[in-house]
């Protein structure tokens, strides 16, 4: 059995939403509000919001240090469409959901999905996920199920990474401490926040002709994503899909550094 989050962010400035899926194999909330409590903070009250400001906020940052860690050993799935389809995100969602039981991603068995406040799931879509083993529980409120804070870091730092991708967004950030570079150097935000959460994204580790190695050659470091960890909404621009593939469609798993 899993447990699967999902949050969303809204990109106004570039005309779409990101909804990320986390995929954990235990409930991260015990976890979670033990880690804010050991920080001083009350987690019924306290959460961490991927939009409050870090700057000068050392709680915060170490909130984030703490959520983009955890994310890295977990399961990651995403689904993008325009901005104008936004009540349709749990469409997408529901859609996210069953692809990744098609495609073998994830496992045949009986799973809970919690869904943050205002994003809707509608009972068509509540029987699909019902049908194929999914308790699906909306309107969920992110302070009782912390496991969506880890989502909602996730979809707002891909929001960014698409921002980017689509030129809207450009800024770099100091590698800082343990990032395998100088701490000074530059790196631009986008290849950051990839950075951090490249092993979680859900993909499948086959030959991608003009990436992979030969057939042959079984040390290839490219998973495709695209029809696994990534769902497009159908009414995708066809900008706003071809930025999405090329941003997340296939992932590199190779050294960086």
């Amino acid at each position: 059995m899993s447990y699967l989050y999902f949050d969303e962010s809204i990109r106004s400035n570039g005309g779409f939403i990101v909804g990320a899926l986390v995929v954990a194999e235990e409930d991260l909330t015990p976890e979670i509000h033990a880690k804010w409590t050991a920080l001083g903070l009350d987690p019924k009250e306290d959460e961490y919001k991927s939009s409050a400001t870090k700057a000068g906020n050392d709680l915060s940052q170490q909130q984030r240090t703490y959520v983009r860690s955890r994310l890295q050993r977990l399961k990651l799935g995403l689904t993008i469409g325009p901005l104008s389809s936004r009540g349709e995100l749990g469409v997408h969602c529901a859609n996210l959901v069953m692809q990744l039981l098609d495609t073998g991603k994830l496992e045949d068995d009986a799973h809970t999905l919690l869904v943050d406040d205002n994003i809707k799931i509608r009972p068509h879509d509540r029987k699909r996920l019902f049908d194929a083993g999914i308790d699906c529980h909306t309107n969920v409120d992110s302070r009782i199920e912390a496991g969506i804070q880890i989502a909602d870091h996730a979809a707002h730092a891909l929001g960014g990474m698409l921002l980017e991708e689509l030129g809207l967004v450009t800024k770099q950030v100091c590698a800082g401490e343990s990032s395998g570079y100088d701490p000074d150097e530059l790196l631009n935000l986008g290849f950051e926040l990839w950075a951090g959460l490249r092993y979680a994204l859900i993909g499948n580790n086959e030959y991608i002709e003009g990436l992979s190695p030969p057939p042959e050659d079984p040390a290839n470091p490219f998973f495709k994503v695209d029809g696994y960890g990534l769902y497009l909404a159908p009414d995708c621009p066809e900008d706003l899909a071809a930025s999405a593939r090329k941003r997340f469609g296939v992932n590199y798993l190779g050294c960086i550094h």
